[in-house]
């Protein structure tokens, strides 16, 4: 492994005025099994980096797991042949940041003893009317370091455990359940999860057609948090902010009194970090705040940094492979609070919505989305009745959907977006109307 100071002292030697390195050591064990039977185990190290580079105020990108000196001629050749960029500063400055505990040893786990929690999974989630399982599970940690000629110099380690579980009842009809549950730590009840999915793919046999209209609707954490990282966050966004595909502006009334959304990675849990991907500190930033809007997400390219630098690729999570952009980790959604059980007790003719599908393709600049529901239940007269056949619900997400938010349940749940790095701590949440399509 190569020492970061080292790459930034040859990207000098070659003509870089600035340079930035981050560099990630990475161990995991992965296993998936499909109906009770292992489809694929692997245990996976990899040491990879990714490096920028100033020259006369152009940029250049290189990621790299070896050669680096190659790696550094091919970043400033690239810069060099690049116009001047009038945008760029300059990379972080050096600041303090917290710390945070964010490694658990327990995820030092054996292959062995992955596969043989697995099978308990497997044994849960079996039963007659279980036709189809998918379950995998992850464990491991990162080890990053950052250092840039600004001085920055830092660095932490983080652990992470992933059980994500799906199974498919069939009967007379079809139901779906999905788990995923996160941990610093390899501390997970398997079959636990397991239980809890079978059971929420049981639950939708026999579903049933839904009358279309404007509805109350109950929408699970999982169902919420994808709509708010997928229609709502894309307006936060330093770079939609900056280059007009942001649908707010700073004050805006969003939404109702109470409904505050902030983000936080200052927490000892898997959404923290303890700086972005350029070195900046994290911080608290209040993005929804007595209804308004308060801050928007930035990087250094964009603006004041909020500590908001990360890199990602959509649908594939963090990776060193693209340079960093202003993003959401780790979202907290609170507001009126009301138990889950007086939240549909409040509802005469409505639904929960448990699972959707298509909040991914949520329109960024308008935040208009239309989800399919693919798992949820019909409410009436405040009960939960029969299971929903697939129907559709639509709107836009800073006229329909935050300003008609009633209450957010005290029973929370944390869930990773599909999309984007970006984890979202909330309860269930009471919307007062919403339009179905049936």
């Amino acid at each position: 492994m190569v020492e970061v100071n080292k790459v930034i002292d040859y990207a000098e030697k070659k003509g870089a005025q600035e340079a930035e390195v981050i560099s990630q050591q990475s161990e995991s064990v992965y296993t998936r099994f499909e109906l009770g039977e292992p489809k694929r185990t692997s245990l996976t190290r990899v040491t990879e980096y990714a490096l920028r580079v100033v020259v006369d105020g152009s940029v250049g990108f290189s990621y790299f797991t070896d050669k680096w000196e190659d790696a550094v001629e091919e970043a400033v050749s690239l810069a060099r042949s690049r116009e001047k960029d009038e945008r760029w500063k300059h990379f972080a400055s050096d600041r303090p940041v917290t710390s945070l505990d964010l490694y658990q040893k327990s995820v030092d786990v054996s292959v062995e003893q992955l596969i043989s929690d697995m099978e308990l999974t497997c044994e849960a989630v079996t039963h007659e009317n279980i036709v189809a399982s998918n379950i995998t599970c992850q464990t491991g940690y990162a080890r990053t370091e950052i250092a840039n000629s600004s001085g920055v110099s830092k660095n932490d380690i983080r652990s992470l455990t992933m059980l994500n579980v799906m199974c498919r009842a069939a009967d007379a009809g079809y139901g779906m359940g999905y788990s995923s549950v996160y941990s610093l730590g390899y501390d997970i009840d398997h079959y636990r999860v397991g239980e809890q999915t079978r059971e929420k793919a049981l639950a939708q046999l026999g579903k049933q057609k839904i009358e279309p209209g404007t509805k109350k609707v109950i929408l699970s954490p999982k169902v919420f948090s994808s709509l708010l990282v997928c229609a709502v966050m894309p307006s936060f966004l330093a770079h939609n902010v900056v280059e007009g595909r942001s649908a707010l502006e700073k004050g805006q009334k969003v939404a109702p009194d109470a409904f505050d959304v902030t983000e936080n990675p200052l927490v000892e849990a898997p959404p923290g970090r303890s700086f972005d991907d350029e070195g900046v500190p994290s911080q608290v930033i209040p993005l929804i705040q007595e209804k308004c809007v308060k801050n928007f997400l930035f990087d250094t390219y964009y603006g004041e940094t909020t500590g908001s630098g990360i890199r990602y690729s959509r649908y594939r999570g963090n990776t060193l492979r693209s340079p960093p952009g202003p993003c959401a980790t780790s979202l907290q959604a609170t507001g009126e609070e009301s138990s889950f059980d007086d939240m549909v007790a409040d509802v005469s003719d409505g639904l929960l919505v448990v699972e959707e599908s298509n909040s991914h393709a949520s329109k960024s600049q308008s935040g208009l989305f239309s989800i399919a529901v693919t798992s949820g239940f019909i409410i009436k007269n405040g009960e939960i009745t029969s299971p929903v056949r697939r129907c559709m619900i639509s709107g836009l997400a800073f006229e329909d959907l935050l300003p008609n938010v009633i209450w957010i349940s005290r029973e929370r749940e944390l869930n990773r977006s599909l999309v984007y790095p970006t984890y979202v701590d909330t309860g269930h949440v009471l919307v007062d109307s919403l339009h179905i399509t049936a």
